[in-house]
């Protein structure tokens, strides 16, 4: 099976991100190669979550543990855009 860059909406995957999406899609969906899931996203979006940089306490309103500062992972959120169907997640690939 060839593997190829998968574009979802405006955004056009790593090949790291689109085998991560082609993973997780053929857990849902009938597909059996990157042609399938390049025709199945084509009524997809996506968009990018980026990490949100909170202090633990004043998100738990409480005591918290100590932090370690540390990379934060940006993920893209794959989902239907003209119809109620599956998300995905994956973890974006470029963590710069």
């Amino acid at each position: 099976m060839h593997k190829q860059r998968i574009t979802v909406g405006y955004v056009e995957l790593t090949e790291e991100e689109s085998d991560r999406l082609f993973q997780e899609v053929k857990k849902d969906k009938e597909i059996d190669n990157y042609s399938d899931l390049q025709i199945l996203m084509d009524d997809f979006d996506s968009r990018i979550v980026e990490p949100e940089f909170k202090p633990l306490a004043d998100v738990l309103a409480e005591e918290a543990p100590e932090e370690v500062d540390g990379q934060a992972e940006r993920y893209i959120e794959i989902f239907n855009k003209l119809e109620n169907d599956s998300r995905y997640r994956i973890k974006s690939s470029n963590q710069d």
